[in-house]
């Protein structure tokens, strides 16, 4: 029995849907497979740095010396470094009349902070009063 026109036509088209499947399929997976790469070192090590913090915590004392060299070894101990939020550097200070001294001193701070730590992107100086440990 010989095939009619149009049952050569649904195969032919039935053929064309697999190898067009077949191509949608080789091509989800070396994308599913590509995913799946061994990560690189750099970037696990960047993230668990990331999650433990040890980067805000090795910045942090960056910013202790930093603040101790600006200030002069006199004053450093009467004031500390609290944190640092959206470019703002956050000082205790043990009193009001250090509170003053640094208030009309800030611009010069500043300027010093900014050389020391160019990669911290601080932009201005707060300053508390605080109980300094």
């Amino acid at each position: 029995m010989k095939p009619r026109r149009d049952e050569s036509k649904f195969q032919e088209s039935e053929l064309k849907e697999l190898e067009e499947l077949e191509l949608r399929r080789a091509s989800y997976q070396r994308w599913y497979h590509a995913k799946r790469r061994p990560k690189e070192i750099r970037n696990v090590i960047a993230q668990l740095v990331q999650r433990k913090g040890y980067a805000q915590v090795r910045a942090a004392g960056a910013r202790d010396k930093a603040w101790q060299a600006a200030v002069g070894e006199q004053l450093a101990p009467s004031t500390r470094v609290s944190g640092m939020r959206r470019g703002v550097l956050e000082i205790l200070v043990a009193n009001s009349l250090l509170m003053q001294e640094f208030t009309f001193r800030k611009e010069e701070l500043l300027a010093s902070l900014q050389e020391q730590l160019p990669e911290e992107g601080i932009k201005q100086i707060r300053f508390r009063l605080g109980k300094i440990d």
